[in-house]
């Protein structure tokens, strides 16, 4: 009979399991997540001696008008990944102010050292949006000669480091994006100043 009764428990639990994740997914709570990968320079840099722009401030680089950098006293971290259905672009960039082996920055809603932007085309008009509530930390672990010189005339370095954060309420009303984006990775990001960001082929 206890084998009987054990079997209807686990029938009741896989159901119980099944509605639960279609109501998540009905109610537009789908996650996309970067993990067990190291982030590295197809995906983005950290640029130096740089901080976000003031919106009154003439930005020397932009990305799509949206993302403006100006030179400071801090650094900017940009992670670029392409959403799961593909055609849209999402960035994050979190400023922090430097580069220090073995510190750690967190990041809490509504930090205006952190922004989140969805970039495509849907129905062909342009889609730029900043959106979602990002939260999470940082950590820089150490800094090391990068294996791709990104075709610049110097010796490159990479910072190395472990990136735990989460964006949270994206809106993703009439394109293909979910509603979540959490980057649990470890990064090898190649450090380059602004004048090198401007130069370099931006894929976006």
């Amino acid at each position: 009979m206890r084998p009987f009764i054990l079997v209807v428990l686990i029938a009741l639990f896989s159901a119980c399991s099944q509605e639960h994740r279609q109501a998540e997914e009905q109610a537009g709570t789908a996650t996309t997540t970067v993990s067990g990968e190291v982030i590295s320079g197809r995906m983005g840099y950290i640029v130096e001696n740089a901080r976000f722009a003031a919106e009154d401030e003439q930005a020397p680089f932009s990305i799509k008008g949206a993302l403006e950098l100006t030179a400071g006293d801090s650094q900017v971290i940009i992670i670029r990944t392409t959403s799961t259905e593909g055609g849209f672009t999402e960035l994050l960039a979190l400023q922090f102010p430097a580069f220090a082996t073995g510190t750690q920055i967190e990041y809490a809603p509504g930090d205006d050292r952190s922004a989140f932007w969805v970039f495509g085309i849907d129905d062909d008009s342009d889609v730029m949006r900043r959106t979602g509530i990002i939260e999470g930390s940082v950590r820089f672990v150490k800094k090391e000669t990068a294996e791709q010189s990104l075709g610049l005339s110097r010796s490159v370095v990479d910072g190395v480091g472990e990136i735990e954060i989460v964006v949270t309420g994206i809106d993703n009303s009439g394109i293909s994006v979910q509603t979540e984006k959490k980057y649990a990775a470890r990064f090898r990001l190649p450090m380059i100043t602004l004048d090198e960001l401007s130069r370099i082929n931006q894929p976006i």
